[in-house]
């Protein structure tokens, strides 16, 4: 097992803008000195609520600042850029990274995003498919002709092209059974996101396995995972620490256009429920307990922690950051993982 650091924005445009690089770059100076080997950051248009820096450019930077670690996109917006444009920028992303970059990428659900590109939302599922054929196509290093419903490229050869060959490892993202499809048949991952349940995510999982079987795909390849994760001293005080977490950043969500089962429920049990059945929670042993789980019975390869949240002090998160590394991997690498 592996383990990356998500950077996700906590801040709006009221915050200095400072703030937020020099904590970035705390928490992967940090998360590479005790042992993760990836750094994910995603992508937003728009943003009022939180302030999203653009992926490439935010991992070029940061690359630089821990350059043993992976550089993942978590997720590019395919269904509204440009694929010429995204594919020169991964492909530069992944020189100045040493070869370390992945491409995470998935659909995007919010409205105003898709009006500000002049997306229509029932063309997303086709402008993704496109758009991914054109980036591999981009990579390939041979000439690339491509007369698409959206867009198109005439003769061109490419010399922007990724140290990996053929491109860095597609990881497409979503939740919904037909975006795990997506990715069994297009991607070389589903990158599974924190919205499904245990019991969705198993489900899903096995979803994704059979897809490629049928497909007559490879089985054996990576499988990154996003939970959410609060480390406390029982899972009693963690339950009462994620219900702050998750109403703050669940409603953000909300406001983007995500609804239905990945917005929070309201009162008493059924909250409880829910934030059970979406986090890990407790101490380091009970964490490390569930992570080796993940990885015995689902075939998880990466786990991708997210210390930072909405409201959450910075040092909060340090310290999330640095009980994860010192008191739960140690325990996950004497089970053998």
């Amino acid at each position: 097992m592996r383990f990356g650091i998500l950077l996700t924005s906590v801040y709006d445009a009221s915050v200095d803008p400072r703030r937020q690089v020099r904590e970035h770059e705390e928490l992967v100076r940090t998360a590479e000195q005790v042992g993760f080997d990836l750094m994910v950051c995603g992508q937003h248009f728009l943003g009022s609520e939180l302030r999203y820096y653009q992926p490439v450019p935010w991992l070029t930077h940061l690359s630089a600042v821990a350059p043993t670690m992976r550089a993942a996109t978590g997720i590019i917006l395919l269904s509204m850029v440009n694929p010429v444009d995204i594919a020169e920028q991964m492909a530069t992303l992944d020189v100045l990274s040493d070869g370390r970059a992945v491409f995470g990428v998935g659909l995007g659900y919010s409205g105003h995003e898709f009006d500000a590109f002049g997306v229509e939302p029932g063309t997303r599922v086709a402008r993704f498919k496109e758009s991914l054929r054109i980036v591999r196509a981009m990579w390939s290093g041979d000439e690339v002709t491509v007369s698409g419903r959206f867009h198109t490229v005439r003769g061109a050869r490419p010399s922007v092209l990724p140290l990996q060959r053929g491109g860095p490892p597609v990881w497409v993202g979503g939740q919904a059974s037909g975006a795990v499809r997506r990715a069994a048949r297009m991607g070389d991952a589903w990158y599974a996101p924190p919205f499904p349940t245990h019991t969705e995510l198993a489900d899903l999982r096995r979803l994704f396995l059979d897809t490629r079987a049928a497909a007559g795909l490879p089985l054996d390849g990576a499988f990154p995972v996003r939970r959410e994760l609060l480390i406390a001293p029982s899972k009693e005080a963690g339950f009462k620490a994620a219900l702050q977490r998750y109403r703050a950043r669940y409603e953000v969500y909300r406001k983007w256009g995500l609804s239905g089962e990945n917005t929070p429920l309201q009162s008493g049990e059924e909250l409880r429920s829910d934030i059970e059945d979406r986090f890990i929670l407790g101490s380091p042993a009970e964490c490390a307990d569930v992570l080796g789980t993940l990885e015995s019975d689902l075939g998880m390869t990466d786990f991708v922690f997210k210390p930072h949240w909405p409201g959450l002090p910075h040092r909060e998160a340090m310290d999330q950051l640095e009980s994860f590394g010192s008191d739960v991997v140690p325990k996950l690498l004497g089970a053998g993982s």
